[in-house]
This record gives C-alpha cells, sequence and structure tokens, in this order.
C-alpha cells in the first residue's frame, strides 16, 4: 500500500537522495547520469554515491502516492542550450528551438527526471539562477503543464532549496504541445499536457 509522503514516513536514505537532489552543489547532474545509463542505455561512468542516490530516489515513486493532484499547473523553466552543433546567436537559437515544437504534436522531455514548481515565478526564478544564464536575452523556455498522467511527488518540505515549490517527476510518457507563446527577450511559454504513452 502506499504511503504519504511526510515527514513520519520518508527513510532516512530517501531524504539524504533529495536533499543531495536539490543542493547547490549541483548533485543532479550526477543523479541525471544514473537516469539515462538506465533507461537511455547510455554509458556514464558513475560513483556509488550517484547510484544509492538514485535507487532512493526510484524508491519515492514506488513507496508513496501522488501528492500533487490539488495543483492545476506545474511548472519548469530551462536556459535552452545549442545542441545544432553551429554557432548561432542568441535570437538564433531562440528561433531554432522554437521552430521544433507545433500545436497538436508529441513532445518528450529530455531528462528522464525532472524538477518543477508549484509557482510560475519560482521556477523563472531557479532557471535564472543557472550557471548558463548570461543576461536578460538568454534564450530560455517555461513548460507549463496541466494534464498529468505519471505520478508526481511534492518535495519542498525536504528540499534543501527554501521556497522553489518543488515538484519531483520521473518521465516516461509523452506529451502534446498545447500551446506556444512568444515572449521578449528570447523567452517563451510552452503549454503541454501529458498523455498515456512511454518513450
Amino acid at each position: 500500500m502506499l504511503k504519504i509522503l511526510n515527514q513520519e514516513n520518508i527513510l532516512k536514505e530517501e531524504r539524504e537522495a533529495i536533499k543531495k537532489w536539490t543542493s547547490k552543489a549541483k548533485f543532479y547532474r550526477d543523479i541525471k547520469k544514473v537516469f539515462e545509463n538506465k533507461y537511455k542505455n547510455t554509458t556514464h561512468i558513475l560513483e556509488e554515491n550517484h547510484l544509492k542516490w538514485f535507487n532512493s530516489l526510484e524508491s519515492l515513486f514506488e513507496n508513496y502516492e501522488d501528492n500533487t493532484s490539488f495543483f492545476r499547473e506545474i511548472y519548469r523553466a530551462d536556459i535552452i542550450d545549442n545542441p545544432f552543433a553551429v554557432k548561432l546567436s542568441n535570437e538564433e537559437l531562440f528561433k531554432r528551438f522554437c521552430s521544433q515544437f507545433k500545436i497538436n504534436k508529441y513532445w518528450e522531455f529530455p531528462d528522464i527526471i525532472c524538477s518543477f514548481s508549484v509557482d510560475k515565478c519560482y521556477a523563472i526564478n531557479a532557471c535564472e539562477k543557472n550557471d548558463k544564464y548570461k543576461s536578460s536575452k538568454t534564450p530560455r523556455v517555461l513548460y507549463i503543464v496541466e494534464k498529468r498522467v505519471s505520478k508526481y511527488l511534492y518535495i519542498e518540505e525536504f528540499s534543501e532549496v527554501a521556497n522553489e515549490e518543488e515538484v519531483l517527476a520521473i518521465l516516461k510518457s509523452k506529451f502534446i504541445i498545447k500551446n506556444i507563446i512568444k515572449k521578449e527577450n528570447n523567452f517563451v511559454e510552452i503549454y503541454i499536457d501529458e498523455i498515456n504513452g512511454n518513450l
């Protein structure tokens, strides 16, 4: 039987894994590599601690019930990276990135494990604290998810960083693009709904 995620039920190793995932030391980058090895057949070299934290984060989704149903929307803001193998200005990168998205088309998150926020402003603010953020013209995207079918876990009370209203998800399903709204300074909001169907 699934438990409620709270201070009484959470295991010590699960608590530690959330602390590492949300740490300013950016351990999340190493934890993501473990997920990539398992779900994307990559061959990243890993340390024992990375595997331990990965196992504990996965156990959260096996042991606890979704505690996010009362949040109408959740938000994830990202710096737009350049995967195109050519040098591009901020404006060129933004335009090329946006051209990949079409309303009513399917889309998948590139990361298996992702953090969201239940607060739009906190999500944008966390993105701007990223070491890839250089100026107000740095290309950014805000994903807005309303319909959800996977399990999502609200982990704010266990997070190393206060007030980010964090939600954690392991995303193996697809999304459909509902709307695209381009803003000033290379910023775009993309509304997506999660649908059934594994990667």
